[in-house]
């Protein structure tokens, strides 16, 4: 009777099973380094939920003070843009309305400061007076102020701003050239009232 003979495993069936055999944990092989880790992920979580908190917080701390700071300023600097402008607009005025009575010598001076009113709305914007030629990183001012106290005030600050002191020495100029009398210095067109009000802001 005759029997079936088996067969010895060939060297290509024996590959299959032991390709297939899953890794060992024990092993320092290759397959132990590719193994996926947690704390990368974590790490980068942590990273950038601190750096937000840590953005945050200095905001709450920085952010108050430094308005507090820096309002005061702002607001007699746009105060003494005000006034020039508002200067310059007011001579306009009352060059074209004596132009009628007095002839041609008003046309040439309404067109004179009308000249002059365009050229200050482009060098008193806001980007212009706050250009980083004149502050510094720490928002003070880079450019040199006197004053006969240790501290200048705001009021000091704003008029020796080398763009506004000299619109506001054309301003006097105009001014002086249109015969406007007991008007005094820096404080036209705020006034007494104006300017008692404003007395805070330089505490």
């Amino acid at each position: 009777m005759a029997t079936a003979q088996s067969t010895p495993p060939s060297a290509n069936d024996l590959s299959d099973v032991f390709s297939e055999s899953p890794p060992n944990p024990c092993s320092d092989g290759p397959q132990h380094a590719s193994e996926p880790s947690d704390v990368p992920r974590l790490r980068s979580i942590h990273v950038t939920n601190g750096y937000r908190d840590g953005i945050s917080s200095s905001k709450d701390q920085a952010l108050q003070p430094g308005f507090d700071e820096a309002y005061p300023l702002g607001a007699i600097l746009g105060l003494r843009v005000g006034y020039v402008l508002g200067v310059l607009e007011g001579l306009c005025t009352s060059y074209r309305l004596g132009e009628r009575t007095r002839g041609t010598g008003m046309r040439e001076a309404e067109e004179r400061v009308r000249e002059l009113l365009s050229q200050a709305r482009e060098e008193l914007r806001v980007e212009k007076l706050f250009a980083k030629e004149y502050w510094g990183s720490d928002g003070m001012w880079a450019y040199d102020v006197d004053t006969k106290d240790e501290d200048p005030t705001f009021w000091e600050v704003a008029d020796q701003h080398p763009v506004m002191r000299r619109w506001l020495d054309k301003v006097k100029d105009e001014v002086r050239k249109a015969g406007i009398q007991n008007a005094e210095e820096g404080f036209v067109g705020i006034g007494e009232v104006g300017a008692s009000r404003l007395e805070h802001l330089q505490e």
